[in-house]
Order: C-alpha cells, then sequence, then structure tokens
C-alpha cells in the first residue's frame, strides 16, 4: 500500500482532464523600450573556475534525440499519464526495463556496485497509479510545472520542478475533506530515455527546500496525508525530526562550549 501511495502523490495529471489553453502556444510580445531602456549596458557574466560549459557538452552529446524535443518528449509523458487510470494510456512510452523511484519509494539506496538500483518496474508502478486516485480528493491540484531542462551529463535526462498547490475538497482514504488548502515544498523530478524515446526511470518527489509550504517539509502523498490530519504510520512519512544520536551530539557540543576558557 505505502507504494501505491507514494506512486500516486508525486505526480498529477494522472486522470484530471487537461485543456487545451494549459498547451497552447503563447502570442509573442513585443516590447517597444522607452528611451531610458535603450541605453546599452554590459553586464558582465560571472563564471566559476569549476563551471561547465553546459551549451557546449549538448552540442557534444551523442544522444540521436537533442534537448528541445527531448523536452516536449518529457511533457508528453507528463500529459500522457492521466489516461493510466482510463486504459487510455500507451503503455509503449514506458520501455520494458522502466523503473519508477522516489525517495523513500522502490527499495533501498545502493550503497555498492552490486547492489540492486530501486525502483517499481513497469508493471508495478502502473498498478499502482490505477488502484488509487488522490484527485478525488484534491480536484483542484495544480503543480506549477517549471524549469525544464536537460542534464548536460546526462543528455538523455530531462529535470524538471514542481510548486504543487491543491485543496482537500474530497475524501482521503475514506476520511472527509477538510478543506485545507495545501501547498507542497518545491520538488525535483526526472525523467530519463532511451535512444528510441522511452521512458526507462521516472524518478520523483525530491524535496528541494523542506521548510517552503505546510506540509511539514513532505512532498508527494506523505504531504498531503500529513498535511490534512492523516499521517501514515512510518518515520519517512513525517516531518523530519533529528535522531537521539544526532540530538546527543547537538547536546554536547553545548555542553562543550560552556566550558572554562572556550570562546563563545
Amino acid at each position: 500500500m505505502l507504494a501505491v501511495v507514494c506512486a500516486l502523490g508525486l505526480t498529477r495529471s494522472l486522470r484530471a482532464p487537461i485543456s487545451a489553453a494549459q498547451f497552447r502556444t503563447l502570442p509573442r510580445v513585443v516590447r517597444v523600450p522607452d528611451a531610458a531602456s535603450m541605453v546599452t549596458q554590459d553586464v558582465r557574466r560571472i563564471i566559476l573556475d569549476d563551471e561547465v560549459d553546459e551549451a557546449e557538452m549538448l552540442a557534444a552529446s551523442d544522444f540521436p534525440i537533442k534537448p528541445d524535443e527531448l523536452i516536449n518528449k518529457a511533457k508528453e509523458i507528463i500529459r500522457a499519464q492521466r489516461g493510466i487510470q482510463d486504459g487510455t494510456f500507451d503503455e509503449r512510452l514506458l520501455a520494458d526495463d522502466f523503473r519508477f523511484c522516489a525517495p523513500f519509494v522502490g527499495g533501498a539506496t545502493p550503497s555498492s556496485p552490486n547492489d540492486a538500483m530501486p525502483g517499481l518496474l513497469k508493471a508495478q508502478y502502473l498498478a499502482a497509479l490505477r488502484s488509487f486516485d488522490l484527485l478525488r480528493a484534491f480536484p483542484d491540484m495544480n503543480n506549477n510545472y517549471h524549469a525544464f531542462r536537460v542534464d548536460p551529463f546526462e543528455p538523455n535526462r530531462v529535470w524538471f520542478q514542481t510548486r504543487t498547490v491543491a485543496t482537500h475538497t474530497g475524501q482521503l482514504m475514506g476520511k472527509p475533506a477538510t478543506g485545507k488548502k495545501l501547498v507542497l515544498p518545491p520538488q525535483a523530478f526526472s525523467l530519463t530515455f532511451n535512444e528510441a524515446g522511452q521512458v526507462t526511470l521516472f524518478n520523483v518527489g525530491y524535496v528541494i527546500d523542506r521548510t517552503v509550504g505546510n506540509t511539514g517539509g513532505l512532498g508527494g502523498a506523505f504531504g498531503f496525508f500529513w498535511a490534512t490530519g492523516n499521517p501514515l504510520p512510518f518515520p519517512e512519512c513525517q516531518p523530519f525530526r533529528p535522531s537521539l544520536q544526532m540530538r546527543s551530539l547537538s547536546l554536547l557540543q553545548k555542553l562543550l562550549s560552556l566550558l572554562p576558557g572556550k570562546k563563545k
């Protein structure tokens, strides 16, 4: 059940209809500058010693799908997922070796070269999404997708971010709506493709700043459940709290600072 809940909370567009307006081509806006703004100003671009040239790296890539086309493919996948629950999703968009991975979903993080890679397999992922509909509880969910870009180190990978907001107006796991407006923290996602344009890895729900929003710093379904008073009974599904060992170390450091001769 944990995998089912997590898999569903980390992306919208499972069944909610998406209006054409959300994908329309915006008209070009031409701004006529006034005299003051026409003054030329040279802005020096700062380049760090260890900053890579992303454009150069992407241009040198031999991956057959170019960045702009790959970003469009990522958006097509996001849009197509709304058909998973009603049966219209083309499963060929996902490779046979597809994996779905989230911070606490799909198994342990590899700690040695021989460890298995974490993630739900294709059949598990699709079954999870078809078994639970978070949008019934949050029908106005808006992920506010942004910052789509291709990874210069992995030119077959598209990164993007979300700033999800939603209102709890429907039942959640049999419990009544609270009417609470949720603001989730910013989260990072990525879609990795093979040369045929199929998704091989969907990485989701990595919180970028846990101090943002009102879900206890939790992303994905964990945030929805905790913020509505329905927290899942696992440490990973609760707002971060330092371990006893970390708290003990912090206390020890404070005590040591009080010793005579220690500068405050």
